[in-house]
């Protein structure tokens, strides 16, 4: 008996779920009731109330399941040996952020989308933030003797990531996850001028 609840709430909550992708999708969260959910999912009220409070614990619970996933599979290890970077590892890492992403398409072009919600993309910096920050001090070690100052490093790395994930998004995932990961890996590491072909001619005094 307990087997069979169990697939029931599953069920239950997987029409809920994609109710509101489809809502979200069509005119926005901001707009939506929980009437709006209810009447799409094809279930009343009470029952939307036995798993979520709002409309709000339910974004913030499908979102985590998503961001949970996605995170797991960012590892940021950029393999350094001897002051230089292993580009070539750096890419399996990236390649799997791509490859999770496009498995879980619909929910990101929903999110991501022009009806999407607008906090997604802060949230999504912020959790890539906090997962890159760990590991930059582990590897970098003492971050007052960067030529640079890490936050500034950090954030320029994390809002190119989610910016460029946003462009694949709205481009329909016009190059595959390994291409992606590639050209990626290419811009961290090289910089942008560079990795287009550019060499660069770095003036000591402007420094």
């Amino acid at each position: 008996m307990a087997k069979k609840t169990d697939l029931r709430v599953i069920r239950t909550k997987k029409v809920i779920k994609e109710a509101l992708l489809k809502l979200i999708q069509e005119k926005g969260f901001s707009t939506l009731t929980i009437q709006d959910i209810a009447d799409e999912a094809i279930i009343n009220r009470a029952t939307f109330y036995l798993h979520y409070q709002d409309k709000y614990d339910l974004l913030e619970q499908v979102s985590h399941t998503f961001l949970k996933e996605l995170m797991d599979v960012i590892t940021f290890s950029f393999h350094i040996e001897k002051g230089e970077v292993n580009v070539e590892r750096f890419q399996i890492t990236l390649k799997r952020v791509f490859e999770n992403i496009e498995k879980n398409r619909d929910f990101y072009q929903v999110m991501f989308g022009p009806n999407g919600v607008q906090d997604f993309s802060i949230k999504v910096e912020k959790f890539v933030f906090e997962k890159f920050e760990d590991k930059f001090k582990e590897m970098v070690g003492d971050l007052s003797k960067l030529n640079i100052p890490s936050d500034f490093v950090l954030n320029f790395i994390c809002s190119a990531y989610v910016g460029v994930v946003r462009w694949w998004i709205k481009e329909d995932f016009c190059y595959s996850p390994e291409y992606m990961a590639k050209l990626l890996a290419k811009l961290i590491t090289r910089g942008p001028m560079n990795a287009i072909g550019y060499k660069i001619d770095f003036n000591e005094e402007s420094e």
